[in-house]
């Protein structure tokens, strides 16, 4: 029977294979939010082991009353504000495109047309994401990618609930409003900056 995260975390120290198997089970995971956070593919690399070294250090102080992912997201949420604060001032394009992104293929039976204008709005919905404030991407990720609770984002990031819930609504209202602007459509305003 697999142990548990939380049994893991608990013998990672002692045990590699433990260690080996968080890792395994959380880097690509960890590697998308930083990718999401950071942008860079080699920052977000960095990041990612960084967490896996902090994590194993920091170990036996994980507390199982409380959930692994949190205290995992809030490490990797810390190591991603020291990457950023680091760099230089110079703004990189951050991006969401990785290996999991969707793509649309084109199969034998589907309408060339329809599957072209399949990956338009794929492109659009993406860069419409990527035009997003770094705070709205990064809490966005945590809910519709990692699938953390709002709670749970609170704690990881150090953000008030409410908060969270402000920067979801918005990030979310922003992408709705660059598609609308896109699609030619009424409505498309455009929110205020916050």
């Amino acid at each position: 029977m697999a142990m548990s995260d939380k049994e893991l975390v608990k013998h990672c120290q002692a045990d590699p294979a433990a260690f080996e198997e968080l890792v395994r089970r959380f880097k690509r995971p960890i590697y998308a939010y930083a990718r999401s956070a950071i942008g860079s593919p080699q920052d977000a690399e960095e990041v990612a082991q960084d967490v896996f070294v902090k994590v194993y250090r920091a170990a036996h102080r994980f507390n199982p009353k409380y959930s692994f992912k949190t205290w995992l997201y809030t490490i990797a949420s810390n190591t991603c504000k020291n990457k950023l604060r680091s760099r230089s001032r110079h703004k990189a394009k951050l991006s969401l495109d990785h290996e999991d992104s969707p793509v649309v293929t084109l199969s034998h039976e589907a309408d060339p047309l329809d599957a072209y204008e399949r990956n338009v709005a794929i492109a659009e919905v993406r860069d419409a994401i990527n035009s997003l404030p770094p705070k709205y991407r990064q809490v966005l990720h945590l809910r519709y990618v990692e699938g953390l609770q709002y709670k749970e984002i609170s704690k990881a990031l150090g953000l008030s609930l409410g908060n969270v819930e402000a920067r979801i609504f918005r990030g979310k209202e922003r992408i709705r409003q660059r598609l609308l602007k896109l699609s030619g459509q009424p409505g498309a305003g455009g929110p205020r900056e916050r």
